[in-house]
């Protein structure tokens, strides 16, 4: 039996590849789900203060060197190919900040999808970042702390001549998004100030959201639309993580909500935007308004949109959920294919 064709249309510098098709596992999956989302969702414990200490998945382990190190006061989680190293080649780092309404830690999906990501890429070390969680750490404390990591990890680039490729999905993305969009408004107001001496920062290669929470008001209209159709995500969750994460700024704030920010800035600086959306996600009308506004500033990237899929379908690949391995197959094909274009 053959797949539906794939259509990709190229819009400004934005690539999108559609898909539409949905197999009957996934929809069975969707029907078991449903059910029990306000259980499956729901955040465990409140983790304590700052960044916490993680413990690798055992397939992580098995199947990746996984080395430790602490950046600004938060715990990375650096996974490699076994016996992969070679100093003649110029290696790609990828930080990952994994999803979880902001308020919970890697699941062994994440570890895995690091792990495959890390074994799939060549030349590539896949770091997961243990960013510090709500309720006990709100945006207004995180994200400056969030900053000083940004600008750490990229000065070492810098130094060791990496490239560097940000992801994160659901509000892991959120916070890649938003960082970055910041640090390079930072840049952008101190280059025009000539009262002060600059230095040259190093930007990353790329920004990869997948299935990205990008407005915090949770205003869109199209979400409660999306309500019946997704299997997992329901608007009030979403409202209440937002919430959570927001703080006492206002939701609208570009430094949570990366809609309102400048996102020209990444044409500007040359960093790419990459992403993921699911048709039966509330947060996809959202993702779809941001790749608009990336597209209408000329912001190149690469965008899998796939209807029928629920949020954060890629993680369930580790289950042989065929939509699941062929997006994180999309994703692995596009990081692979830049950085050969990046002189790798």
């Amino acid at each position: 039996m053959h797949s539906p064709p794939i259509s990709s249309t190229t819009t400004s510098s934005i690539v999108v590849t559609h898909r539409t098709e949905r197999t009957l596992y996934t929809h069975l999956i969707h029907l078991i789900c449903r059910p029990f989302r306000t259980i499956l969702t729901k955040p465990g414990f409140p983790q304590p203060e700052g960044s916490i200490t993680l413990t690798p998945h055992r397939i992580a382990h098995r199947t990746c060197t996984i080395g430790h190190r602490v950046v600004e006061g938060i715990n990375c989680y650096d996974l490699s190919r076994k016996k992969s190293w070679d100093g003649n080649k110029k290696w790609r780092r990828i930080y990952y900040l994994c999803g979880g309404g902001w308020q919970s830690p890697p699941s062994s999906q994440h570890w895995q999808l690091a792990s495959k990501l890390a074994r799939e890429i060549p030349h590539t070390i896949v770091s997961l970042v243990s960013y510090p969680l709500a309720p006990n750490n709100t945006a207004p404390s995180a994200v400056p702390w969030l900053l000083r990591f940004y600008r750490t990890v990229m000065e070492e680039a810098g130094e060791k001549g990496e490239q560097v490729v940000l992801a994160g999905d659901s509000s892991g993305a959120n916070v890649v998004l938003s960082v970055v969009l910041e640090a390079l408004r930072e840049d952008e107001k101190q280059s025009v100030d000539s009262t002060r001496h600059t230095r040259t920062r190093l930007h990353p290669l790329s920004l990869v959201a997948i299935c990205p929470s990008t407005d915090l008001t949770r205003s869109n209209p199209d979400i409660s639309k999306l309500a019946s159709s997704d299997p997992i995500l329901t608007p009030d969750f979403i409202k209440s993580t937002a919430e959570a994460w927001r703080g006492d700024w206002v939701a609208s704030h570009q430094r949570i909500s990366p809609i309102n920010a400048d996102v020209g800035l990444l044409r500007r600086y040359g960093v790419k935007c990459h992403g993921v959306t699911g048709g039966y996600d509330v947060l996809k009308p959202d993702a779809l308004m941001f790749r608009e506004k990336c597209k209408s500033e000329g912001v190149s990237g690469e965008w899998l949109e796939w209807e029928r899929q629920m949020h954060c379908f890629l993680l369930t690949w580790p289950y042989g959920v065929k939509e699941g391995r062929e997006a994180v197959g999309w994703l692995v094909e596009v990081l692979r294919r830049e950085g050969e274009g990046g002189g790798e």
